[in-house]
């Protein structure tokens, strides 16, 4: 009798020592996060800024501009409708981004065409209708002058410059040009703040773009001054 009492005594002493771990486990997580939410956000590097406008045609055949859209956070990158490579992955980022801020007055998505002369208004339309963006959504698929699309994501956006493939190296007819599959984001005065390659050969990098971008697009849309 008096040996099984001793075991209870055991068994409850046990029962203390791990709800007293699990408590202090417990209050260790509290603290933490309450210690990372008094911490002072870490701002995004500002890049560069877009001091030219770009003028194009969206996909609804009127003419937009890209300082239209000064007060927005946007994301924005090339398009090519039938890309071989990695616009695909692009637009399916562009889609978790308008299906998550889409009700958001002070958000835009940007897409450029890289091949105006193939992807018009209407191919566009059909292209935005295919991936779910409506006509009223806050995502514009531009065309318009290869030229002026082309030094806007260059020499304003900085990303690399696009060039035509040869037509021995190509993967497919209709791989006509490479470019860069990165997107960027853009706060409300206009400024570069990051570049996202969610296209990346390496998948844990490529996994980390993913997971970045629309943390750093909530964080631009709920703190202006970061």
């Amino acid at each position: 009798m008096k040996q099984r009492a001793t075991h209870s005594d055991q068994r409850s002493f046990r029962g203390l020592i791990l709800g007293g771990i699990l408590l202090a486990m417990g209050l260790c997580v509290g603290a933490n996060a309450l210690f990372e939410q008094s911490l002072p956000l870490k701002s995004l590097p500002v890049l560069t800024k877009v001091q030219a406008d770009l003028v194009a045609t969206e996909r609804t055949g009127r003419s937009v501009k890209f300082s239209d859209l000064k007060g927005k956070v946007v994301v924005c990158a090339y398009l090519y409708t039938v890309c071989p490579h990695g616009c695909a992955a692009i637009t399916a980022q562009m889609q978790l981004l308008l299906k998550r801020f889409g009700e958001r007055a002070d958000f835009h998505l940007l897409s450029v065409a890289i091949h105006p002369d193939r992807d018009t208004p209407a191919l566009l339309t059909n292209y935005a209708e295919a991936v779910g963006a409506k006509p009223d959504s806050p995502w514009w698929f531009v065309t318009g002058e290869q030229k002026s699309l082309w030094n806007f994501m260059t020499q304003e956006l900085h990303l690399e410059p696009a060039k035509a493939i040869p037509e021995d190296e190509r993967v497919n007819p209709l791989d006509h040009y490479e470019h860069d599959l990165r997107m960027v984001l853009i706060d409300r005065q206009g400024q570069v703040r990051r570049y996202y390659s969610v296209y990346h050969p390496q998948p844990e990098i490529a996994a980390l773009m993913c997971e970045n971008l629309p943390q750093d697009v909530q964080r631009l849309l709920d703190h202006p001054e970061l």
